[in-house]
Formats: C-alpha cells, sequence, structure tokens
C-alpha cells in the first residue's frame, strides 16, 4: 500500500487506486502500464510509427502476459495520452482485452479523443467494451471500492 509521506512519525495510507500515473512517461514505451488490485490499466503512448517494430511485438506480448497474474482479471484502457490509434496497437489492445474476457474479467476504454472515438466507433468496440469519458469512470466499473465485491 502506498503511503503518504511522514510528518509526525507515522505514515498515513493513501487510497491503492492511482487516478493518474505518477511517473513520467518513458517515450521509448508502447504501453505505460499500471496494476491495481483486480486491474491492468494500460497507456498507449502513441501510434506504432513512432517505435521500433520490436519494441511493440515485445510489449504487445508483455501485456499478454501479464493479465495472466492470477490478481488481475480487468483491462482498463486508457487512451488519453493519443490523437491516433492504429491497427497495429488497436490488435495489441484486442488481443489482452479478449484474454481478460475469456478469465472472467471485463474491459473498458476511457478517455478517447474525438478522433479516437471514431475509429473505435468505425470497427464497433464499444458493442464488447464500453467507453467511459474519464478514468474514474471506467475504474467504478472494473476495480470498486474495497469492501463493495
Amino acid at each position: 500500500m502506498l503511503a503518504a509521506p511522514v510528518t509526525s512519525g507515522t505514515a498515513v495510507p493513501v487510497h491503492p487506486t492511482p487516478i493518474k500515473l505518477t511517473v513520467m512517461p518513458d517515450p521509448t514505451k508502447v504501453f505505460q502500464i499500471a496494476r491495481l488490485p483486480h486491474t491492468l490499466v494500460i497507456v498507449p503512448q502513441g501510434a506504432t510509427l513512432k517505435f521500433q517494430y520490436t519494441d511493440v511485438h515485445l510489449e504487445s506480448n508483455e501485456l499478454f502476459r501479464i493479465i495472466d497474474e492470477p490478481q488481475l482479471k480487468n483491462v482498463l484502457i486508457d487512451l488519453g495520452a493519443v490523437t491516433y490509434i492504429d491497427s497495429i496497437i488497436i490488435s495489441s489492445l484486442l488481443r489482452v482485452l479478449t484474454k481478460s474476457r475469456q478469465l472472467g474479467g471485463k474491459g473498458v476504454f476511457c478517455c478517447a479523443s474525438s478522433e479516437v472515438q471514431e475509429v473505435l466507433s468505425c470497427i464497433q468496440i464499444g458493442r464488447l467494451w464500453p467507453l467511459f469519458e474519464t478514468r474514474e469512470e471506467a475504474l467504478a466499473e472494473v476495480e470498486p471500492e474495497e469492501g463493495a465485491e
């Protein structure tokens, strides 16, 4: 569990569900990720053309392995860092979302720009995985508050 800075000799617990990534994104990474108690948060960092093919392939496979971690059953895709999403990135995300669903989990999207929403609409992703305006709304769907399960 994360703790707030110590001011009086004892740490004050902080809610374990981060709302924003707290580290600067690595410009060489195709996907930024965060692990919540039951949810893998994936934040694509751009179109495939920005990255080496090998990096895209290796990171996509790593996402596929991560969703096998026993505590992770849900996937939240935060599209807030991209203004364009291509078929290779979409395919990588769909692999992870499909595997999550096969394992009994849920998948959601959030924070898509109007351009990205148009792409998602064209391929009818919303029929299987809902799109939420904010990460907070998406988290409420996949990562219930402690004790609410």
